[in-house]
């Protein structure tokens, strides 16, 4: 492993020898496109962070695009129905929401920087003897995020303005341009991205911040199968099953490669990402968003979020953060019940569905059944195997503990998921109930845990963190190639029937082979093997939207409680009530936001907004 550096690149000698490896965190992002800045490997680089440096933004992978836009979905909710702001994880969001214009805003500002650059990179004569690198490899990777931040924007807006040359000039009429239609901006942004391919670096990086031409291929992949999608209109001359075709073509050219692999461990991959260690064994985590820092630094901080606003949830009463065994998290992204049951009633084997111990490894990581508390004495009561009702009380001395899940005082928890041992006078495991079935509907979204044990933290009470967000995994190749195959040749092939059984092993079940033997079966599977693999991971809502299904399944998981009334959760039923009701078919695309819409005078507002 690879500890990513917080030292910044000082000399030109330094930044060429480490280019291949390079953090762009490390680096100061400049975009200077005066004629001859670009004179040196350093300026490249320069230039180049002030391109990659919107991906690092809180607006972006940061909060509001990983969280607020793309983790809202069936599987993933909110939990802070009290606080009534115009939120697009709510469904209560306007044209004038604030999320919804900074996200925009940070992804033409992106676009703005790539254009920029090419237009000055391609302009310089520099002596190419003065650099590590081919200078195609600093304009490929340019290009490439500016169709990526094209793509982002299509996906989750629709039609929207495709811009391509640099704009420099104060004149506001220069900000005039109509929408392109969505199915036009991501042709483009498949052709752009293929045409990147021979130029980008073709080594693996020990760092997961770079694109490299794998990373490509598998974001061409996924433009494909968005393309292929039920919620973009037909391309002229490139029908459906030809882009599942070529969305499964270029899913195999990485998988082609062997340069990625499944890591051993499920939990490694985000292990490694809250540690801010790179997998150079693996190299599942094929590019991921880095954030820098927790601010307590002038200069050396990214704005990230993940790990507080999505793990758990760890709050005091006091100030005295020195004690905690875990670092502040709000912890406001919560697992539904949709999520628990994708894990236990799906796909199953009829032995390990008869067994409650065949549980899957995802399950306990992603939806643990813990929580952290800050609170001295708290009464704690369940019931024990005699049916007994025991009452204990909670002691924190130095540090916070690991309790089981907490609802309505009953108590369902597992041994495999651990307990620490070192509340007194607490209770005995032993004694705990444990019914999977009967689960409380909620838990904590424990994929980055903001747990000392893993994160090196400058400052626990910290809201931004250095976890990284993954954009990127080859668990997610495999399951795109599997689903672009069974769509195009009506049945799944060898290699995506292999791909299932390699993902589901790892996480400790069996595979149900009868499940993959026909084309609608398999479908099946795959896409609920998508949820319990990516959840969390804002993939989940672009799936649901392309598969025709979004509306519905937002219905299904808002109507969708535990049978028995004690288990249900009341923050949740209000959430589902208030936010999963209001889903339409107007929530498929965003708005286009009120303060664009005043500059830009050329752009209409999306159909139903």
């Amino acid at each position: 492993m690879k500890i990513k550096s917080i030292l910044k690149l000082g000399t030109l000698a330094l930044l060429t020898a480490a280019l291949p490896a390079c953090s762009f965190l490390d680096t100061d992002p400049q975009i200077i496109p005066d004629d001859g800045y670009y004179n040196s490997e350093q300026k490249l680089i320069y230039g180049l962070a002030g391109v990659y440096g919107v991906l690092n933004s809180e607006a972006i992978y940061g909060n509001y695009y990983s969280l607020q836009i793309a983790n809202a979905d069936d599987l993933c909710y909110f939990n802070n129905y009290n606080n009534s702001e115009s939120r697009p994880d709510r469904y209560n969001h306007s044209a004038g929401t604030a999320a919804i214009y900074d996200t925009w805003s940070k992804l033409y500002e992106g676009i703005k920087n790539a254009n920029r650059y090419i237009e000055a990179v391609e302009k310089t004569e520099i002596d190419p003897g003065k650099l590590s690198v081919d200078i195609g490899l600093y304009i490929a990777e340019a290009r490439f995020l500016r169709a990526y931040y094209h793509f982002l924007l299509a996906q989750a807006w629709g039609d929207v303005p495709l811009r391509v040359k640099a704009t420099t000039s104060p004149n506001p009429n220069d900000v005039q341009m109509a929408a392109t239609p969505q199915e036009q901006v991501l042709k483009w942004c498949a052709d752009e991205i293929e045409a990147t391919i021979p130029d980008l670096y073709e080594p693996i990086d020990n760092t997961p911040s770079r694109v490299s031409q794998t990373v490509a291929q598998g974001i061409l992949a996924r433009v494909y199968l968005f393309m292929a999608g039920e919620s973009v209109k037909q391309i002229d001359g490139l029908d459906k099953k030809e882009m599942y075709r070529r969305a499964a073509y270029w899913a195999n050219e990485v998988i082609a490669s062997h340069k990625h692999d499944l890591n051993e461990s499920y939990e490694e991959i985000f292990i490694n990402m809250i540690r801010d260690q790179y997998d150079t064994q693996f190299h599942e985590s094929m590019w991921e968003a880095e954030f820098l820092g927790d601010r307590t630094s002038a200069t050396d901080w990214t704005n990230g979020r993940i790990g507080d606003l999505i793990g758990l949830r760890s709050q005091s009463r006091t100030t005295n953060y020195s004690e905690w065994a875990c670092n502040y998290s709000y912890g406001y992204y919560n697992g539904s019940y949709t999520l628990w049951q994708l894990y236990w009633e799906n796909d199953r084997t009829a032995d390990e569905t008869a067994s409650a111990t065949v549980i899957d490894k995802r399950l306990t990581w992603n939806l643990p059944g813990y929580n952290y508390r800050g609170m001295n004495n708290q009464k704690i009561s369940y019931k024990n195997k005699a049916g007994e009702t025991v009452t204990r009380y909670l002691q924190q001395t130095q540090s916070m503990f690991k309790t089981p899940w907490v609802y309505n005082n009953n108590f369902a928890m597992p041994d495999i998921e651990g307990l620490d041992q070192t509340i007194e006078d607490a209770f005995d495991p032993a004694d705990l109930v444990y019914d999977p079935t009967v689960m409380c509907a909620v838990r904590n979204a424990g994929k980055w845990r903001r747990e000392t044990v893993y994160e090196k933290q400058m400052s626990a009470k910290s809201l931004y963190t250095t976890i990284n967000f993954p954009i990127l995994r080859y668990a997610d190749v495999l399951l795109m190639y599997a689903e672009a195959i069974n769509e195009y040749a009506g049945a799944p092939d060898d290699q995506a029937k292999e791909a299932i059984r390699e993902i589901r092993k790892r996480a400790g079940v069996k595979t149900d082979e009868s499940l993959l033997g026909d084309y609608r079966s398999f479908r099946d599977l795959v896409r609920n093997e998508r949820g319990r693999e990516l959840a969390f991971e804002g993939l989940r809502k672009w799936d649901l939207i392309r598969w025709g299904t979004f509306v519905e399944k937002m219905h299904n998981a808002g109507t969708n409680q535990p049978t028995e009334n004690k288990y249900r959760n009341v923050s949740y039923t209000n959430y589902a009530s208030a936010n999963y009701a209001n889903v339409t078919a107007r929530h498929i695309y965003l708005p286009i936001p009120t303060k664009e819409l005043a500059v830009n005078h050329a752009l209409r507002q999306n159909p139903l907004w």
